[in-house]
């Protein structure tokens, strides 16, 4: 991982032993927050993980680095590169999860289906999903965990990540089918979100056509 995410990843495990009464050492996303995703799971290669987006995809600690040009807070004369996380927004009233990029918007949607065992990927523009697929709705919970709300007796859904992402990584689908896509060596993992003080607005690559 880039500086970026193990500096993340330090402050939180220093602020949680200085401070043990607070719950998290970053504060939860509020409504038009932007915020980043960090997976978590003890005793994996994906602990304190770098989520990412690539080729229509969500993605950990893919080498590939994607996010080539990013502007800072909003100033496009304060210009940064090799940012390897990923920025999102969450429309609290429809539960839709956008990446935090320029036009045009790149919407995150879910495929629940036999077929689609729980795929996470990303729309590109005005490009429309399935009928089987659902742009939401997502939401942050009280823990300040990112989860799919799928209501009913599905409740709250998590995610898990399997290795072996297209140009490499581990990608990410929602839990609850075993070996997605016939993957193997897959792991259930918190999606942790992380409010971000100086928001990062970068170019993502798209699904391929």
């Amino acid at each position: 991982m880039k500086f970026t995410t193990a500096a993340a990843a330090a402050s939180m495990a220093a602020l949680s032993s200085a401070l043990p009464q607070a719950s998290s050492p970053f504060p939860r996303p509020e409504a038009g927050d932007v915020f980043r995703l960090m997976s978590l799971r003890s005793a994996t290669p994906i602990h304190y993980g770098a989520v990412q987006a690539r080729e229509g995809s969500l993605v950990i600690n893919s080498p590939d680095e994607n996010n080539k040009t990013c502007i800072v807070n909003g100033d496009r004369d304060n210009v940064t590169n090799g940012i390897n996380y990923a920025s999102f927004t969450l429309d609290q009233e429809t539960g839709s999860v956008n990446i935090y990029t320029f036009n045009p918007p790149l919407e995150l949607y879910v495929d629940r289906s036999g077929m689609g065992n729980g795929n996470v990927r990303y729309t590109t523009g005005v490009e429309p999903i399935g009928k089987n697929q659902e742009r939401g709705p997502f939401k942050i919970n009280d823990d300040g965990n990112l989860v799919f709300a799928a209501g009913g007796l599905s409740g709250d859904i998590g995610f898990q990540a399997c290795p072996g992402a297209v140009g490499g990584g581990w990608k990410i689908w929602l839990s609850g089918v075993d070996k997605p896509a016939g993957s193997e060596g897959c792991t259930p993992f918190t999606m942790k979100a992380l409010k971000e003080t100086e928001p990062k607005k970068c170019l993502y690559s798209s699904a391929p056509a």
